[in-house]
């Protein structure tokens, strides 16, 4: 997988970084989603799994 993952990102490096958008941009969205749905008691879960997702985008 890694190799195919590299010779994209060598041929079309503007491609590749828009899979890589797409895919966080679709994880965000499934855990607002999801938080939007969820019960009061595993909200606090939610919020910090997206904390921690915009953490560790943030030291990048």
């Amino acid at each position: 997988m890694w190799p195919v993952l590299e010779q994209v990102a060598i041929a079309a490096p503007q491609i590749f970084l828009y899979v890589i958008v797409l895919f966080v941009a679709m994880i965000v969205l499934s855990l607002v989603i999801s938080l939007r749905k969820a019960e009061t008691a595993e909200r606090p879960e939610i919020i910090r799994a997206l904390a921690d997702l915009m953490a560790f985008w943030k030291r990048r």
